[in-house]
């Protein structure tokens, strides 16, 4: 069982940077690009979905934003400052104030959820009271405290899950990624995740969150952008009830439709 999880404690003094990309192009191996020309302003505090088929480019955009990819040409603006250009020690404080987690966890599954949720915060040379005092508080806002000593291996997948969310708040950033979050849980499960992501989101931090899991952007509405040919698409979903008493539904976009159906 997942126990509730507490609403995050209030966000660090500054606010999330604007994320800009400009005329943004990326390609591997010489191949056509995944992503082309592609610009869009993500506003602080926001929350955001990243949707499109598999392969579509979700991934690459997060790649890209957490410096772990350069573009073939275009700039990738946080705060107005192009981080595209960040030497070494630039780019590993950069990913510090990014929160980032994964469909696929990347625990390490032989060692305790307080030792996971600790790694970020020792490899920075936080130890003794103060690296307990942080994993606790962690811990605490995933309401996996009380299960902190417990190997990874043995929990469920949408525990693993909070773990990875709780390691990646270590530094409280003010930007937080999720790159397919739910993919691997049940619906239920998944949903709990959206609640945690939604909490952090109103304490002040920028979320964007890539999914190709529609109900989970109908169920908790926000700005939706979708990849669809290399670039990037405003889309609007139909609220529910829009068509008149006794007239069928109106067709989903577009683009929406083309997500549904590939």
């Amino acid at each position: 069982m997942i126990a509730p999880s507490r609403v995050p404690e209030p966000a660090p003094p500054g606010a999330p940077p604007a994320i800009e990309l400009k005329g943004l192009t990326k390609s591997y191996l010489g191949m056509a690009p995944v992503l082309s020309d592609v610009s869009l302003r993500i506003e602080p505090g926001s929350f955001v979905y990243l949707t499109g088929v598999s392969g579509a480019g979700k991934t690459t955009v997060f790649r890209l934003l957490t410096l772990q990819e350069r573009p073939d040409r275009g700039e990738v603006l946080f705060g107005g400052v192009n981080v595209a250009r960040f030497n070494a020690d630039q780019r590993a404080h950069h990913r510090r104030a990014i929160g980032m987690v994964f469909q696929d966890y990347r625990l390490l599954l032989n060692e305790s959820v307080e030792d996971n949720v600790a790694l970020p915060q020792r490899v920075a040379g936080v130890t003794g009271a103060e690296l307990r005092r942080a994993t606790r508080a962690r811990l605490e806002e995933v309401g996996l405290a009380e299960r902190a000593r417990e190997p990874v291996l043995g929990l469920s997948g949408g525990e693993k899950q909070l773990v990875a969310i709780a390691r990646a708040l270590a530094f409280r950033p003010p930007v937080f990624f999720a790159d397919e979050p739910t993919g691997n849980l049940d619906q239920t499960v998944a949903f709990k995740v959206m609640d945690l992501l939604k909490r952090i989101h109103e304490r002040g931090s920028t979320v964007i969150v890539a999914t190709h899991d529609l109900n989970l952007i109908r169920s908790y509405r926000a700005r939706t952008l979708l990849i669809k040919e290399r670039k990037v698409h405003e889309v609007r979903l139909v609220e529910p009830g829009a068509a008149g008493r006794g007239e069928p539904p109106p067709a989903p976009p577009a683009e929406i439709a083309a997500a549904e159906h590939p």
